[in-house]
């Protein structure tokens, strides 16, 4: 199992428009395999979003990335554009 974390800030500007897209974004990521969807705000740091999810496996989670990369609509409303959609995945340390 993997835990992916997405995360980018907003344009202020574009704010409304990314919001209306990250609403259908648990639905996207499922159909990717996605489980256990989640997206939250920073409290301190307004138009700083994270989402975690999980998937199955690497397979996923590359499709998952480049997926979010590709989607132009949802990356013009980063600041920073696509290059700054952090895509990271972790699995559990074996410590």
């Amino acid at each position: 199992m993997i835990t992916v974390f997405i995360e980018y800030k907003l344009e202020p500007d574009k704010r409304d428009e990314g919001i209306r897209l990250l609403a259908g974004m648990e639905k996207r990521m499922t159909a990717l395999g996605a489980s256990h969807y989640r997206c939250w705000e920073g409290v301190d740091q307004p138009g700083l979003f994270v989402e975690a999810f999980e998937v199955a496996g690497m397979h996923e989670y590359e499709q998952v990335k480049k997926s979010r990369l590709a989607d132009q609509p949802f990356c013009n409303c980063v600041a920073g554009g696509a290059a700054k959609l952090h895509v990271w995945a972790f699995r559990n340390a074996s410590l």
